[in-house]
């Protein structure tokens, strides 16, 4: 809520009356949307406000922080040069400026001022100061604080554009902002913090006595605004306001926009003719139910966010101290799990040697009964119930065929080729399996 804030700007115009809703979010300004009530002040007074109810109703217009201009003929604005050292005494100064400006009793007027913000060894600074009578004002605030729109703020037309104007565009491109009615035209020329206003009818250009007003020549280059109650042809030309959710038309309504505009930017042209003990304001009181939940959601996430990382550490404490406490036992087991592979092996090794010691006593005899005397075995060996020799024999085939017809021996078979030697014998090297070992 702090930093997020809707304005309804309405433009009191000759025949309708136009309203904007502009929002300022984080300072990016956005603009929600636009309306227009026409007829509004041909309507009798007992029919304007059931009129704008069913209005505001209809279009669900916020009503919480509300400014209004007025047409500029209404009032009086004027923009003198004072020295910028009198900046802290400038309200007593302007003070006495309005009472010479004024035409009405200054007890029957509201006025205020704008000024723009010195800069470093300027010696003048241009002042504009806003004037309306009373009479002319007081109506439409007891008029709107009666259908539920009490009024925040206050200015006259062509201060708004003014503002808007600088508000939008920085830069010193003059400006000139032409506000049709039926029968007249308000005609305000912007450069900087100059601003120079004058109406005409309708039916006239006026052009060159803005010019004058303005002290300038030329308006080749100057920027043109059209807004107000005028023929669609008229707005072809208008610049795309640079303003979020702005359409390339929305620039017809540009004297409403300006008004919303007025409580969201600060500016050489910022005036708010109510007093501040007129000027409606929601307590801020209302905003601490909303700022409480907002803590508290706070603090909930927080909470939610540190929640995983503590519960890790708890965790991870807990794990510690059961890893440190059953350490000892776990190497107790260790030890124990190496000695008892180490007697395992052992003990298959051992069993191992006995079960082919039998095995090879056995073989060794059966060969010694079936091979013939002239055979000659030179090597013998047994490895899990396979049993490799080689040797010399008058035939090595003969061989083979007297192990395979042993009830002892299967799979007979050469490991490598038979060489005859020069004695006349074979040198055979034959692998065989152990029959017992099925």
């Amino acid at each position: 809520m702090l930093f997020l804030r809707n304005s309804t700007g309405i433009e009191i115009g000759a025949e309708d009356l136009s309203i904007a809703v502009a929002q300022s979010t984080f300072g990016k300004l956005r603009l929600i949307a636009t309306h227009r009530l026409t007829g509004f002040r041909s309507l009798s007074e007992s029919e304007r406000p059931e009129a704008i109810q069913r209005f505001l109703k209809s279009n669900r217009i916020p009503t919480s922080s509300v400014s209004l201009s007025l047409p500029r003929d209404q009032g009086i604005v004027r923009q003198i040069q004072l020295p910028s050292d009198i900046t802290r005494k400038l309200r007593d100064v302007v003070k006495i400026q309005v009472e010479t400006l004024s035409p009405w009793p200054a007890a029957e007027i509201y006025w205020d001022f704008a000024a723009e913000t010195p800069k470093k060894d300027q010696k003048l600074v241009t002042v504009t100061i806003v004037i309306i009578p009373r009479i002319q004002l007081d109506p439409w605030i007891t008029f709107f604080k009666s259908v539920g729109m009490p009024l925040s703020g206050a200015t006259l037309s062509s201060v708004a554009h003014g503002h808007a104007i600088n508000s939008f565009w920085p830069q010193a491109t003059p400006t000139i902002v032409l506000h049709r009615e039926q029968a007249n035209t308000e005609q305000t020329f912007i450069s900087g913090s100059r601003l120079a206003a004058l109406t005409v009818p309708s039916s006239e250009s006026g052009m060159n006595r803005l010019l004058s007003a303005a002290k300038i020549t030329s308006a080749e280059g100057a920027r043109l605004i059209v807004c107000g109650n005028a023929e669609l042809s008229d707005f072809a030309d208008n610049p795309l306001l640079p303003l979020e959710n702005s359409k390339p038309d929305a620039a017809k309504e540009f004297g409403s926009i300006a008004v919303a505009l007025l409580p969201l930017r600060e500016g050489c042209f910022k005036s708010n003719l109510l007093p501040p003990e007129l000027r409606y304001s929601e307590s801020r009181a209302r905003l601490v139910p909303a700022l409480v939940l907002g803590l508290l959601s706070l603090l909930m996430a927080a909470a939610l966010l540190a929640r995983e990382p503590y519960q890790n550490s708890v965790y991870a404490s807990q794990l510690d101290r059961d890893i440190k406490r059953i350490v000892p036992k776990v190497k107790e087991v260790g030890e124990q799990e190496k000695e008892l592979d180490q007697l395992s092996r052992r003990y298959q090794s051992l069993t191992s040697q006995l079960a082919n010691r039998d095995y090879v006593l056995e073989t060794v005899g059966e060969l010694a009964r079936i091979l013939p005397p002239s055979a000659f075995l030179v090597s013998y060996s047994y490895q899990d119930g396979t049993i490799t020799i080689s040797g010399l024999a008058q035939s090595a085939s003969e061989i083979q065929n007297l192990l395979e017809s042993s009830p002892v021996f299967k799979g007979v078979e050469f490991s490598n080729s038979v060489t005859r030697e020069p004695a006349g014998k074979d040198r055979f090297t034959l692998r065989m399996l152990l029959e017992a070992q099925k």
